[in-house]
């Protein structure tokens, strides 16, 4: 089939000749036009033009006739094309060409075998071998890019390429050692065992001058060395002797070799244990030494056969100067590998601290003895500048106590409690589980850091959860260091008096009986004959309020004359079947309610239902947990169609029309449906569309609702102009429900107002059913205080600083999230957080950590006063001017200037904000600053 189609094409070229490609345009829009079509006769036009472009008689333009190659590649990759016939094109292409066009046909064939298997396959024996014989003489050619490409063109056609490639490791140019590194890498990478005399080649590659190439050299010095790992050198084993060459790196000039040694030394496996712990060390063992020998048996490295002039005794090699002491007889080994992670660890770029404590952990699972080594290094990573540096300690701590328990220091537990105050969520929910899988020495520094937890839970309120979690699990492993004193200090009792009873809602005093109450059974007895009965009588009210925190046989701690709390306490428990069946039966009711609104809100269109039904139809459907963010969205759309609805009623009714209720349904209506479209991520274009037609019919009713109000001409004009602005977005589409539209917008609708009247009376919204896995963008916001019952104080003369932390769900561009503050005055601004405050957490969530947010208050009545913010998104507005006035609910002012609309154009703001979080508010008290007093005013 292939070769028939093949002759017939050359037929056809013989009958017709083709015409080259001759402007940028036409080559380009070829390109476009092979990515998505399929249709054969139009694939093979563009094969015989791209032919006939890259053919010298044809064209003499060298622009031209590089993207003649590059139509030619497309060509080759795509289903339809004679592969074999385009490629013997490039091919033959190669004899005439001059470096820079041979550069441009070896790229696009070596695309070719990448994207195609059996491309080779395709051509034939004079053309491969031609091709090899073009590769060949290009080696030896002067113009060190054509030699870099033939390198990499080599690896695909030809069956010695490795021992040819080698050569070139050390060719005078840079860019030629770079492209043979890279193609050793793209062999090994293809599962090509790599010979063990590159192991010499790659070493030299790793001082070489340029950084490229010592990047791909620590790669290679890995691979070489995990392939023939048991191989000697000087009486080393290659995989040592690698990642001491590896550890050496880390002292490189360059940041990005020093980062990519450090990721190389974590994919090294079977490391003597006297190297590893050197990396931790910047002192030299004295162990390490050893009697320099004469050359091992086997592979001899790579002074092997390198003689002196002054041939030494017994035919020594001569030893490369690399750092290494000599002492008579004995040398101490190379010091590359002596305190290699403690460098990276105090590099100055986080890249290399990252890149370094990953390579620890790695290491770490296959060492004890390093693990255990590296715990102190990674505690002291908690100080680091960088919260993502100090965050990946922590989950590289947090893996090292999940594999074995860490017992920490008192030295460490005092870093560790300063970490836990860090402004940063992510950095203190991390450290809360690192504590989790750690070991407290002593009971004094047990109930420190009990009291680091307190002052958490009173810095941090919504911590609570996860401290809880950290405190039942550092209980479950320190029962043995709780006694009677650790009883009475944890929970504020004397020994000689009476004491007061807690309030049983005071998280602290429940932090104190969650740790206590977690002991295992083997310590219990202790326990419970020094805590007092009230704390008993409270167990049953903290076991519904914090499920989870106390363990399941919790009933056994309390004493048996207690019979009534042993009684509420042995209720139940919980049965996850029950709970599917109950979950099973919730998300069918969702299903049920979901599919009743949606049949509700057709029949609502049509006047078969009333509005209140819909709203209270909707209402359910939101209320329910077990509704998918589909059904919420449809649900919220349903809200929109009724008012919708009662706005028609209102259009309809025989009285006097009530404006300003059609203005305050104009605006939730115009707001409601910029709300579902930008927070809603997922809806297609249909969805969309039905969102903007209810904004026509909110921009109708508000002109409507303008009605009773004496205008000039020129700011009437102004507003209808910006209504058939809006019509203008929707005009010219083949939907019937547009050509309404269309017709309206040819309608003067300022000196035919009965015209708006008709379009709301006759409107009908359209459907709105989203795809089943479309999202909901949602936000929580927290303000962190120095203490939940303290106020900030403030001086009007000053900007108020914040700490504001905030978790974002499902927002895909940050640069429109906005805090929207709320100032005792009840006037909202908006700030804008910087890019660095956002932390990635998954697939558009956000970590927002604000540290230092500036706010400037007005001077106030010099009362306290509350502060409220909000986590907001910014949303294009259809028409700007139009829709900000909707949106706030108010109408355009009698005396309003047009010229006004002129000169704030550019300062109008083109987005409507959408608020997509609750408020969280913060109390702040105003400050006076006065003067210090003079000695004659103090007398």
């Amino acid at each position: 089939m292939s070769a028939k189609r093949g002759y017939e094409a050359e037929s056809s070229t013989a009958n017709k000749k083709a015409l080259p490609y001759t402007t940028y345009e036409e080559a380009h829009q070829a390109l476009q036009t092979l990515k998505r079509t399929s249709i054969s006769d139009e694939v093979q036009e563009h094969e015989e033009r791209a032919i006939a472009t890259i053919d010298t008689a044809n064209l003499a333009s060298m622009v031209m006739r590089q993207l003649g190659v590059r139509v030619s590649a497309q060509l080759c990759v795509h289903p339809e094309t004679n592969a074999g016939r385009v490629g013997k094109a490039l091919v033959q292409a190669l004899e005439t060409s001059n470096a820079s066009m041979c550069c441009e046909i070896y790229m696009a064939l070596i695309n070719i075998f990448e994207a195609k298997d059996q491309f080779i396959k395709t051509l034939d024996t004079d053309t491969l071998r031609q091709l090899n014989t073009a590769v060949h003489r290009d080696l030896a050619n002067s113009q060190h890019h054509l030699r870099g490409a033939a390198l990499a063109m080599l690896m695909h056609v030809a069956d010695d390429a490795l021992d040819i490639v080698r050569r070139f490791t050390t060719d005078a140019h840079a860019k030629v050692r770079q492209a043979a590194l890279a193609a050793i890498q793209q062999a090994q990478m293809q599962g090509t065992l790599l010979p063990l005399e590159l192991y010499d080649d790659c070493v030299a590659a790793t001082k070489d001058t340029t950084e490229q190439v010592r990047l791909l050299a620590a790669d290679l010095v890995w691979a070489v060395a995990s392939a023939h790992s048991e191989h000697t050198v000087d009486d080393t084993r290659l995989i040592d002797d690698a990642f001491i060459r590896v550890c050496d790196m880390v002292n490189d000039g360059a940041v990005r070799v020093r980062q990519r040694a450090c990721v190389v030394l974590g994919r090294f496996r079977a490391v003597d244990a006297q190297y590893l712990a050197q990396t931790l060390s910047k002192q030299l063992m004295s162990h390490m030494k050893r009697v320099q020998r004469g050359p091992a048996r086997g592979y001899a490295g790579r002074n092997s056969g390198v003689k002196s002039s002054n041939p030494t005794p017994s035919g020594a090699a001569i030893p490369t100067p690399t750092g290494d002491a000599n002492v008579g007889d004995l040398r101490i080994l190379d010091s590359g590998a002596a305190g290699a992670f403690v460098h990276a660890l105090e590099d100055e770029f986080q890249e290399v601290r990252d890149a370094a404590i990953e390579s620890i952990l790695e290491l770490s699972s296959g060492s004890n003895e390093f693990a255990a080594r590296a715990v102190d290094f990674l505690v002291d990573m908690f100080n680091d500048s960088s919260d993502r540096v100090r965050i990946r300690a922590i989950r590289a701590l947090t893996a090292l106590g999940a594999r074995s328990l860490i017992r920490a220091t008192t030295e460490q537990l005092s870093i560790a409690e300063s970490a836990m105050r860090d402004s940063s969520s992510s950095v203190r929910c991390r450290m809360y589980e690192f504590l989790a899988h750690v070991s407290v020495p002593d009971t004094a520094a047990l109930l420190s850091l009990v009291q680091a937890f307190k002052a958490n839970l009173e810095t941090y309120p919504g911590d609570l959860p996860r401290i809880f979690a950290a405190i039942s699990s550092i209980g479950r492993r320190h029962g043995h260091l709780i006694g009677a004193p650790a009883v009475r200090s944890l929970l504020g009792i004397s020994e000689l008096y009476l004491s007061r009873e807690p309030r049983i809602d005071d998280t602290l005093y429940a932090a104190s009986v969650v740790l206590l109450v977690n002991a295992r059974k083997a310590h219990r007895s202790v326990i419970a004959a020094a805590l007092p009965d009230f704390v008993f009588r409270h167990l049953p009210y903290l076991q519904d309020k914090y499920p989870g925190s106390l363990p399941a046989d919790i009933v056994e701690l309390v004493p048996t004359r207690l019979s009534f709390v042993r009684r509420m306490l042995d209720r139940p428990g919980f049965d996850p079947a029950v709970d599917k069946m109950a979950r099973d039966d919730s998300l069918r009711q969702a299903a049920a309610a979901f599919e009743a609104m949606c049949i509700q809100i057709q029949e609502t269109i049509n006047n078969e239902v009333p509005a209140s039904t819909l709203q209270q139809s909707a209402l359910a459907v939101m209320k329910m947990k077990e509704s998918e963010p589909r059904h919420k969205a449809v649900a919220r759309y349903a809200e929109l169609v009724a008012l919708v609805l009662r706005a028609q009623d209102i259009m309809r009714s025989n009285g006097l029309p009530r404006y300003r209720e059609l203005t305050s349904l104009a605006a939730r209506i115009m707001y409601g449906s910029y709300s579902l479209e930008a927070r809603t991520l997922g809806l297609h274009t249909g969805c969309c569309r039905a969102l903007a037609y209810l904004r026509v019919f909110a921009h109708a009713i508000w002109l409507i609702s303008h009605a009773e109000l004496k205008h000039t001409a020129r700011v009437k004009a102004k507003m209808h102009e910006e209504f058939r602005t809006r019509l203008s977005l929707y005009t010219g589409r083949k939907q019937p429900i547009f050509a309404e539209l269309t017709e309206l917008s040819a309608t003067d609708t300022a000196d035919n107002p009965d015209e708006l009247v008709r379009f709301i009376r006759n409107f009908k919204a359209l459907e709105f059913m989203p795809q089943s896995r479309c999202q909901y963008a949602t936000a929580s916001v927290e303000l962190a205080t120095p203490s939940r019952r303290s106020q900030q104080e403030f001086n009007h003369l000053f900007p108020l600083s914040l700490q504001v932390n905030a978790q974002i769900c499902w927002v895909m561009r940050r640069d429109r999230v906005l805090m929207a503050v709320t100032l005792p005055t009840q006037k909202i601004c908006a700030m804008r957080p910087p890019p660095a405050a956002f932390k990635p957490m998954r697939d558009l969530h956000w970590s927002l950590e604000w540290h230092n947010a500036p706010l400037s208050l007005p001077l106030g009545s010099g009362e306290p006063a509350s502060v409220a913010l909000s986590v907001a998104l910014l949303h294009p507005a259809d028409v700007p001017w139009s829709d900000l006035f909707i949106v706030d609910g108010s109408l355009v002012p009698v005396s309003y200037d047009i010229s006004n609309y002129y000169k704030g154009a550019a300062e109008r703001s083109q987005f409507v904000r959408v608020t997509v979080s609750d408020s969280a508010s913060v109390t702040v008290n105003p400050i006076e600053l006065r003067p210090p007093a003079s000695s004659h005013t103090r007398a």
